[in-house]
């Protein structure tokens, strides 16, 4: 046992975390432990720290409140989560975790990161960092330093800009700010980030999109639903790697850009819940790649209209196509459009 490597004592009914880590102690060679979806409360047991060759830690789905100063013993620590616990904060101790590259708190209490990682230029090798679900205002500072950032995870929370440290993340791929009070992405903020490749903003409160946003050449996944949006900027035209665009529920959006015709790769593209949206270019008729278009108003009667030989050209390319008012061709019998 002594020389035991991985052990796995998720979903077990434990509760005493003290009397788990009494016995866990012993297990000096252990690098990778799941406590995960147990019944372990109060504060996590300081003896926790004594297993100083962990190199990941799964506490998720816990009713903990708080980790032990011990925790910083964890010097050797690359994957530690605890998401869906009772957090409030972080030890100053987790500084210390030089070689970690996951931090997972999503679905805590938590409203800032302790100010010991920044001060001690800490996590900088930080790839993956998930805070959703909690109670930031602000990005943390010490997001500066982690200059190997792939993933921020920063939805729900109460965060209302997007700071400027944030682009020294050169690397980032996956960013999601879903679910927040931004109202507005500074121009020749997004293009920065020339690695993005998909980027989430839905549940905002943005009035515009910055024509920068053309930039993002490898992006593959857009979302801006619930915002105040009233279209797209026509660099939009330019994400030529984009399958997937996500527009709902902007009750002031009226218009797409003629340039989405250019978006070759797009293979779903929602707009259901913008009543105000009437009609769309007839360049969507050139997503020969699109599976997936829905532009259902919300009402009790959809309202845009597409002109039907760009409907039956979708349509022949396997597109489904939801809530549009098809409209005539000229000189053919019908009368009023039909509802797709």
């Amino acid at each position: 046992m002594t020389n035991l490597v991985d052990l796995n004592l998720a979903r077990n009914q434990l509760f005493n975390s003290d009397a788990a880590f009494l016995v866990l102690q012993s297990l000096q060679n252990l690098k990778r432990l799941s406590l995960a979806n147990n019944f372990l409360n109060g504060k996590l047991s300081e003896a926790a720290g004594n297993l100083t060759n962990l190199e990941e830690l799964d506490l998720d789905g816990n009713q903990l409140t708080s980790l032990p100063e011990s925790a910083g013993g964890w010097t050797r620590l690359k994957v530690f989560t605890v998401n869906n616990n009772m957090l409030t904060a972080l030890p100053d101790s987790v500084h210390a975790w030089v070689d970690v590259e996951m931090v997972g708190i999503r679905d805590n209490a938590v409203a800032e990161l302790p100010e010991s990682i920044e001060e001690n230029a800490g996590w900088s090798k930080m790839k993956r960092l998930m805070i959703g679900g909690n109670k930031f205002d602000a990005i943390p500072a010490c997001v500066a330093n982690m200059l190997e950032l792939v993933e921020f995870d920063a939805r729900k929370n109460e965060i209302k800009e997007l700071p400027q440290y944030l682009t020294n993340c050169k690397k980032l791929e996956h960013l999601n700010m879903g679910e927040n009070k931004l109202s507005n992405l500074p121009e020749g903020y997004v293009s920065q980030f020339k690695d993005m490749r998909e980027l989430y903003l839905y549940r905002n409160k943005l009035d515009s999109l910055p024509q920068d946003i053309g930039s993002l050449l490898g992006l593959e996944k857009l979302s801006v639903s619930k915002n105040n949006l009233k279209n797209l900027p026509e660099s939009v035209g330019d994400l030529t790697a984009l399958s997937e665009l996500y527009v709902n529920n902007n009750a002031k959006f009226s218009s797409l850009p003629t340039s989405i015709g250019r978006l070759s790769q797009l293979r779903e593209m929602a707009l259901r819940g913008c009543p105000k949206l009437k009609s769309l270019p007839n360049s969507v008729g050139d997503l020969a790649n699109l599976k997936e278009l829905d532009i259902r108003s919300g009402g009790k009667k959809d309202v845009c209209k597409m002109p039907q030989d760009v409907v039956e050209g979708l349509e022949k390319d396997r597109c489904r196509v939801r809530g549009a008012v098809v409209k005539k061709a000229k000189g053919k019998k019908g009368g009023k459009g039909k509802k797709k």
